[in-house]
């Protein structure tokens, strides 16, 4: 039978199915199956990279990524659950893993940011709210929904496992103050923005410079920059690309074309700016001129777009539509 929207669980589950299928990337359902020492814990998904003991023996550490299916709005996450033995205090055993974890911190910290060069996980680790049932969470992270459950979530168990291994081998290095890993300066790369706009230029421009000569080299790279913008808006004028007012910055190709045209285009006018200027096989830097061009239809340009091959007609044609266009006012 169809669950109704006024049935109790509808929209738990609703939201829940998106995240269970993400498990299930990493395992089928009856190996997710969750538990705790050994009793069934249906309400969770989990999927354990390693276990380890203390080193007093007290503890038990599990690396695992969980999933509470009943409680979808804090997705999945990752990371270290402390699992005390029996036999020993709880509230004695959380605080000895919280010591274990403000040893193993820096070098976690450090070890993640070099294995995952485009991430920062300065602040990634997030405290606990609870200790129910002899269970402990020194810290976890949440798994964002862009990243892949095993080759982000998995693979940093890997290297938390590691470190929490030394450490109860006692074989963790000594970590001096100034190799800890400090805050990465990452800056956002955005498309169809003035930062697109002036990272193609200053591209264009270091581009050219690399071919001036000691006369040329405080001119030649404003001139080509500046023969690249009277085709941009003599472009505009013969209705080749549209200025798309729904960005910052950004031209759409004229539905009249396809991506091949739109290859023999960029590829046509960086000749014939290289003739111009008077230097050979200036490089086309399609990784900024995609972040500033649309097609028709408002999707974006892929970066494999320059590996098309126009036909000869094609690029007769692309020839003939430049001729003038390039050339200044």
């Amino acid at each position: 039978m169809k669950e109704s929207q006024t049935d109790k669980y509808y929209w738990v589950n609703r939201a829940s199915d998106h995240h269970i299928r993400r498990m299930l990337t990493l395992a089928p359902a009856d190996s997710l199956k969750g538990d705790l020492m050994g009793a069934a814990t249906p309400q969770y998904m989990m999927y354990r990279t390693e276990v380890l003991t203390s080193a007093d023996g007290n503890r038990r550490y599990e690396f695992l990524i969980e999933y509470d299916i009943y409680n979808p709005s804090q997705g999945i996450y990752f990371g270290c659950k402390s699992i005390t033995l029996p036999g020993y205090d709880h509230q004695e055993e959380i605080t000895k893993a919280m010591e274990d974890w403000r040893m193993a911190l820096p070098h976690v910290l450090q070890r993640l940011n070099n294995v995952f060069v485009d991430k920062d996980f300065t602040y990634r680790f997030k405290d606990t709210d609870n200790d129910n049932d002899n269970t402990f969470w020194p810290f976890w992270i949440t798994l964002y929904e862009d990243e892949d459950p095993r080759e982000i979530g998995v693979r940093a168990l890997t290297v938390i496992a590691g470190v929490y291994r030394q450490l109860i081998e006692g074989t963790l290095p000594d970590l001096p103050q100034s190799s800890v890993a400090e805050e990465k300066q990452i800056k956002v790369r955005t498309a169809f923005t003035e930062d697109a706009y002036l990272r193609l230029s200053d591209t264009v421009k270091r581009a050219i410079k690399r071919h001036a000569s000691a006369e040329t080299i405080d001119t030649l790279p404003e001139q080509g920059w500046n023969l690249l913008l009277t085709f941009l808006d003599n472009a505009e004028k013969a209705g080749i690309i549209h200025r798309d007012e729904c960005y910052e910055r950004g031209w759409r190709f004229d539905s009249r074309y396809s991506d091949v045209d739109f290859k023999c285009m960029i590829q046509t006018l960086f000749t014939r700016l290289s003739t111009t200027l008077g230097i050979a096989n200036l490089r086309i830097p399609w990784n900024d001129l995609i972040t500033l061009f649309l097609r028709s239809d408002g999707t974006a340009y892929k970066i494999q777009v320059k590996t098309l091959q126009p036909k000869a007609a094609t690029k007769r044609r692309w020839n003939a539509l430049l001729h003038d266009l390039y050339k200044t006012k």
